[in-house]
């Protein structure tokens, strides 16, 4: 166990290194399809957020999410610690801002985002970092601020990958049981809602959308 946790370190180490190469791997992007995730579609839809909004879109990537959220009219920064990513995205989508950025320490100003949208960043880190990247997310989001978050379901926590994102077993995935992911967030965080999805995810055991508000 002590060696696949040191293992998993040294890989979380050099993640940006990692991401640079599988974007470059992949200049059409991921695995993944290129359009908004369907429940980020569906939490903007629900508060039926104003125009003009600051969002923060968190592992941005190619930004399948962002020009959704530009669309709708929110001025959106999109992050990702990639900087091939971040570089393509920028020149397809002018209107919108994006940066190289890390979770698990942010450069942005506090309380300067009214929405804070996490749809896979957080879960490609290693979970000893989880507390610290709600915190972050904490301190930039503002006083009423709102913040959606999908998490990959298992069923008995362990800080072992639940699968890579790539073959060689270098990039890998975590997952958090619902109340284990529950009560780190209700640290920083009021829950609103939790949605069981029990399809989204190759490992078989669905992920969880959860929808929050800051607490004060």
């Amino acid at each position: 166990m002590k060696k696949i946790l040191r293992w998993i370190e040294r890989i979380n180490s050099n993640l940006d290194k990692k991401w640079n190469i599988f974007y470059k791997n992949n200049p059409n992007g991921g695995p993944w399809d290129n359009n908004p995730n369907n429940h980020i579609v569906n939490f903007i839809k629900k508060y039926k957020f104003k125009k003009g909004l600051k969002v923060l879109d968190c592992g941005c990537a190619d930004g399948r999410n962002s020009i959704y959220l530009i669309n709708y009219g929110l001025d959106v920064t999109g992050i990702d610690f990639s900087e091939v990513v971040i570089e393509r995205t920028q020149k397809r989508y002018p209107t919108g801002k994006f940066i190289v950025d890390d979770i698990r320490s942010l450069s942005l100003e506090k309380n300067s985002f009214d929405i804070v949208i996490d749809a896979g960043a957080l879960h490609v880190n290693d979970p000893k970092d989880c507390e610290k990247i709600l915190n972050e997310y904490y301190m930039v989001l503002k006083k009423s601020g709102k913040m959606f978050i999908r998490i990959f379901n298992r069923l008995i926590d362990s800080d072992i990958p639940i699968f890579h994102v790539t073959p060689d077993n270098t990039m890998p995935v975590f997952g958090y049981s619902k109340p284990k992911f529950s009560s780190m967030v209700e640290k920083y965080f009021d829950i609103e809602e939790i949605i069981f999805d029990p399809y989204y995810g190759s490992h078989g055991l669905g992920c969880h959308y959860y929808y929050l508000n800051k607490k004060n």
